[in-house]
Parts: C-alpha cells; structure tokens; sequence
C-alpha cells in the first residue's frame, strides 16, 4: 500500500507541476481559428490536434523573441504529458463549442432573389 500511495503523491505532484507551468494562450487562439474556419462539423478530435501542435512549437519558440534558446519539450517527463493531455482537451472543448455555435447561427449569406425591385 505505500508504493501505491507514493504512485498517487508522485501524480498529484506532476499535475500540479503541469498546471502551473501550463500556456493555453496559443492553444485557445489555434482552436478558436480551427474551430471557426472548419467548413462542417467534422472529427474534432483531429482539429484539436492540429491546434496543439502549433500551439507547443509556438511556447517553444516564445523564448526565442527575446533572445534565448528555445526551450523544447521533453515527452519523457510525466508534467509534459500532462500538459499536453490538458491542452489537447481544451482545444477540443474549444473547437467543438465553436462549431455548435457556428451551427446555431444563422448563415450570414443573402437569400438569393431576395431584393426588392425599385
């Protein structure tokens, strides 16, 4: 039972590790873009990887602009992982509320032969 109890304290640990070390800034503005120029409703789970990928390069980079290295992940360690599960559903989350919106609005688009003969 200790082992397991250790198991658990080491998880809670890098949950926490990963939450404050977390950026969702570029993750929420890749998912709203995805998210608002998909064409239908599709496999959002696939959108949203599309919106983390660019959106790790992008924390990775951030460095950069102030003259440092870049600092890339390291996917072996536990916090990165959950990092990454993190903003995995938040993108999703993002990207799937942007498409139920989109799809209760109205479309914007003219009817056609809907204007009024002067």
């Amino acid at each position: 039972m200790n082992e397991f109890t250790q198991f658990l304290w080491t998880m809670w640990d890098s949950i926490q590790a990963a939450l404050v070390g977390l950026n969702p800034l570029p993750a929420l503005i890749f998912s709203l873009f995805l998210g608002m120029i998909q064409p239908r409703r599709g496999p959002v789970w696939l959108l949203s990887l599309l919106a983390v990928i660019p959106a790790v390069v992008v924390t990775a980079l951030l460095p950069t602009a102030m003259g440092y290295q870049a600092i890339w992940p390291d996917l072996t360690q536990l916090e990165v992982q959950f990092q990454m599960i993190i903003l995995f559903i938040l993108s999703y989350l993002v990207i799937h509320a942007t498409g139920l919106i989109k799809a209760t609005l109205p479309p914007i688009t003219p009817k056609p032969n809907s204007h009024k003969p002067v």
